[in-house]
């Protein structure tokens, strides 16, 4: 994977001269330098954002369950043929589910949220696009419904291209709003609308750049003693990264904790968020194997004092070699991010971190290859 997604913590060794005043022992050669990563597919890309919301009279509770199951986009999308929407890999709901439409994998999920994405194709600019559905609670019987996109659309031809792109999609997609409240609220659909064909026929899609993806995710939790709004003011900004996780965290582009911001660790991107919840993901690199890599931190109040953190690892492990390799891979990632949960909790809990606890996590080991 990337610079820092698969690594172990590395020792120094030295040996501690005894009252016989025996040599101290060397310290350990230091991690041979990295190669250079590949240059970005898109260097300069053009983030947007197009959010959209309906309030519902109906509680959380019900209108997720009513809209929120991954395939119920079959039914509120309204398409000739009625629900046509089918889990092709994976567990409806849970991280790594694809289904039929758009291919989308479930690549991040709260209580009442999930995040989907588009796998990349063979010589197709990737657009890094992501949808996020989101239900929140307003009172006990009402609720509001977010759905927001996000992508690049740096490769339109021109402003007004990206203009009547925005537009088509927000009318498109604030329409299925309307329909997921009519059904949260115990209605029915109108008759479906057929689309006119395309001229010529719809092209052949090209062939995705990882044919037989294997999806693995890596769930990780940790109670935490502080409420919720302390816990994500504390930890939560997208740059905090850098003082729990890999130092020298910085936003290279858009804004700490909005769609779109872009930080140096990893180059990520923040594709999708909830009140105390982001999701990220890595962009696609010229030559390179491209992983779906995303991870999905949460906070969500247990009590009015006590905390659980969530921290969800989502990517594809088909390139690697067998069984041995996929799970010596997703223990040495297990094993970083738990610490990295721990080092949350010490600064909710008003701690302060142990001497390397940051330095040692942020060293990473070389990475399985990806090619």
């Amino acid at each position: 994977m990337k610079d820092h997604l698969a690594f172990a913590g590395i020792l120094l060794a030295t040996s501690v001269a005894a009252l016989s005043q025996q040599p101290v022992a060397p310290a350990a050669a230091p991690p041979a330098a990295r190669p250079p990563q590949a240059p970005l597919q898109i260097p300069n890309p053009h983030y947007i954002t197009i959010p959209m919301t309906i309030d519902v009279s109906a509680p959380a509770d019900k209108v997720w369950a009513r809209i929120g199951k991954y395939c119920n986009i079959g039914e509120w999308s309204n398409a000739p043929g009625g629900n046509t929407c089918r889990i092709i890999s994976g567990t409806d709901g849970e991280p790594g589910a694809v289904r039929t439409v758009g291919n989308e994998v479930l690549v991040g999920k709260t209580k009442y949220s999930y995040t989907y994405a588009q796998a990349p194709r063979e010589n197709t600019p990737y657009n890094l696009y992501h949808g996020t559905l989101e239900v929140v609670p307003l009172t006990a019987k009402t609720s509001r419904i977010n759905y927001t996109l996000f992508y690049d659309n740096s490769m339109l031809a021109d402003h007004a291209a990206r203009e009547a792109d925005i537009n088509s999609r927000r009318t498109r997609f604030t329409t299925r709003l309307t329909y997921m409240k009519s059904l949260a609220e115990g209605g029915t659909m109108p008759p479906p609308v057929a689309m006119a064909p395309s001229p010529g026929g719809a092209a052949k899609p090209a062939a995705y750049l990882s044919p037989n993806p294997h999806y693995v995710s890596i769930p990780m939790e940790m109670e935490v003693n502080a409420p919720v709004d302390k816990v994500w003011g504390r930890i939560g900004k997208y740059c905090d990264i850098g003082e729990w996780g890999f130092p020298g965290c910085t936003i290279i582009s858009g804004k700490d904790g909005e769609f779109g911001a872009v930080r140096t660790i990893g180059t990520e991107v923040l594709v999708g968020k909830t009140k105390y919840s982001y999701v990220y993901t890595q962009s696609l690199r010229t030559g390179s194997r491209y992983i779906m890599y995303h991870g999905t931190l949460e906070a969500r109040a247990l009590t009015p004092t006590t905390t659980q953190l969530y921290y969800t690892l989502l990517f594809d492990n088909s390139n690697l070699g067998d069984d041995a390799a996929r799970e010596a891979d997703l223990a040495h990632r297990r094993t970083a991010f738990t610490g990295m949960l721990q080092n949350m909790k010490i600064l909710c809990e008003g701690g302060t971190l142990p001497p390397g606890a940051v330095r040692t996590l942020g060293r990473p080991a070389p990475p399985p290859s990806t090619k």
